[in-house]
């Protein structure tokens, strides 16, 4: 005794080759979405890098001026 086959209704085939189309583009547009907002946020992580090391830059730079100055008087305050 064999099992009857069963035919699926037009509808249901409509419907699986649509998300059959629909997932593969889906997880495409979400893999290329993600890439994207990675690379604006690459960007913007290496401004903010570059940012920090111009104001590292400029205290350390402050600092070494000023402890400039303090040797400096010091040293006037020494020959007097």
């Amino acid at each position: 005794m064999t099992q009857p086959e069963k035919k699926t209704s037009p509808k249901k085939m409509i419907l699986f080759a649509s998300l059959g189309l629909l997932i593969p583009i889906f997880l495409v547009s979400m893999a290329y979405l993600a890439v994207n907002s990675d690379q604006k946020n690459q960007e913007k992580y290496k401004q903010q890098q570059a940012e920090m090391l111009e104001r590292i830059k400029a205290r350390e730079a402050a600092e070494k001026s000023a402890s400039e100055a303090v040797t400096a008087s010091s040293e006037q305050q020494e020959n007097k």
